[in-house]
């Protein structure tokens, strides 16, 4: 979970930089200290970022940035970090005190970013945190959250469900629809999280969504609606993309939150006032919540509906290597001159066995696809290669291969089926 570095930004609407109106001077405000911490049960350290408002006092570059993996833009240093399990009087970690450099290689260590020993604070649903955060300068921030729990949360699409995390589920994005559900033991809200995992195993984020319930349904053409006006601020966009594409795989994310999550998450400051935002913290603000949290991975696929979708193999020889692929390919809606693709990727490629999925497009019946793959002597090393050609259907035809800087390296015989156009799963 992030950071709202809105918060940062937001209030400088009520802590601006002198200016003035006609004959009247409005001073530099005074920061406020602003304290971000959500406790995790389910992964063995927490952190607790402090910093504090822009006063007018400092320039910084307010792009938003992620923590922990980058410095806060103006952070508080040499803080006193307290969190206490107030319900567990018999909790081994006792006050657990996080500090800015925890002397482990598996943190960043930032100023303004503090980290707990492993395994403490104890948390177990229902029980109640403390955080108590003492400045240098004798300011003191004071949070109170209790920690959700769930003896299950679970993904079901049609007649299908997983616990998670659990195998990865298929979803047809033209008739299922995502049901996520929280067992409930203590906790109030549901965050859903979409990502797109790479090869290396790290994803890129898609699409989030929290309800004031434990159950949420989501169709599987949902559009993207929240990312769309994020990005077009200046009215609603001409068109929404999908939150879910057929022929790639995704990872979801389900959370369970305590109250002071879900108000964190569903409010902000309104420019120029700066209200609007739910602080439950005493002596600063920001957020003491906390969560639990499972992923698992999704397949989508969806009605074959255009000629070009459907079974493909690419086979042959590459760089004196056998390869020998199946793809399984879903196109987008088509455009003036083009049709974005995706497809799954399966079968034995340059560096082994591989099973992912790829982006092109196509034009007309010509085909271009990017195929990436782990490197697996080098570590977060990425081979990319773009095969590229026509394709007829039921005949076999030639691709050329070109490595990452569009050199041709090889070429590889594709052949593709007749249309298998069915319009169901």
């Amino acid at each position: 979970m992030r950071p709202k570095r809105a918060l940062v930004a937001a209030a400088v609407t009520v802590l601006t930089a002198a200016c003035e109106f006609g004959e009247i001077a409005v001073p530099k405000g005074e920061p406020i200290v602003i304290v971000q911490a959500i406790m995790r049960p389910d992964i063995a350290r927490q952190w607790v970022l402090v910093e504090q408002t822009l006063s007018g006092a400092v320039v910084v570059d307010s792009n938003s940035i992620e923590i922990p993996g980058d410095a806060p833009l103006l952070p508080v240093s040499g803080a006193t970090v307290v969190v206490v399990n107030r319900t567990d009087l018999n909790d081994p970690c006792g006050a657990t005190t996080f500090n800015e450099n925890p002397g482990v290689p598996d943190v960043t260590v930032a100023s303004g970013v503090y980290w707990s020993p492993a395994g403490c604070p104890a948390m177990n649903a229902g029980d109640t945190l403390e955080l108590r955060v003492t400045t240098t300068d004798g300011a003191v921030v004071r949070g109170l959250t209790e920690v959700p729990g769930a003896t299950a949360l679970v993904l079901r699409v049609a007649s299908d469900s997983v616990v998670m995390p659990g195998p990865t589920l298929e979803l047809n994005r033209d008739v299922d629809t995502l049901k996520a559900i929280a067992e409930v033991v203590a906790g109030r809200a549901l965050q859903l999280e979409v990502r797109r995992p790479d090869v290396t195993g790290t994803s890129t984020p898609g699409f989030w969504f929290v309800v004031d319930s434990t159950a949420m349904t989501v169709p599987g053409d949902l559009p993207d609606i929240v990312t769309a006006l994020l990005h077009d601020t200046a009215g609603i966009p001409d068109e929404f993309l999908p939150v879910f594409a057929a022929g790639r795989y995704y990872s979801v994310t389900v959370a369970l939150g305590d109250s002071r999550f879900f108000d964190f998450v569903r409010s902000g400051n309104i420019p120029p006032s700066g209200r609007g935002f739910i602080n439950h913290l005493e002596g600063g603000i920001g957020v003491f919540g906390s969560v639990v949290a499972a992923t698992s991975g999704l397949k989508v696929v969806g009605n074959l509906d255009d000629d070009r979708e459907g079974p493909f193999r690419v086979s042959g020889t590459l760089l004196g290597v056998p390869v020998d692929v199946a793809l399984g390919s879903y196109v987008a809606t088509a455009g003036a001159d083009s049709t974005e693709l995706s497809a799954f990727v399966s079968g034995q490629w340059l560096h082994g066995t591989l099973d992912a999925s790829a982006d092109g497009v196509f034009r007309g019946d010509t085909l271009a696809l990017a195929i990436e793959q782990l490197v697996p002597s080098l570590e977060d090393s990425v081979s990319t290669y773009l095969v590229a050609g026509p394709t007829v259907s039921g005949t076999t035809t030639t691709l050329t291969v070109y490595d990452s800087s569009l050199r041709v390296v090889d070429s590889l015989a594709v052949e593709r089926p007749l249309s298998p156009v069915t319009g169901d799963r």
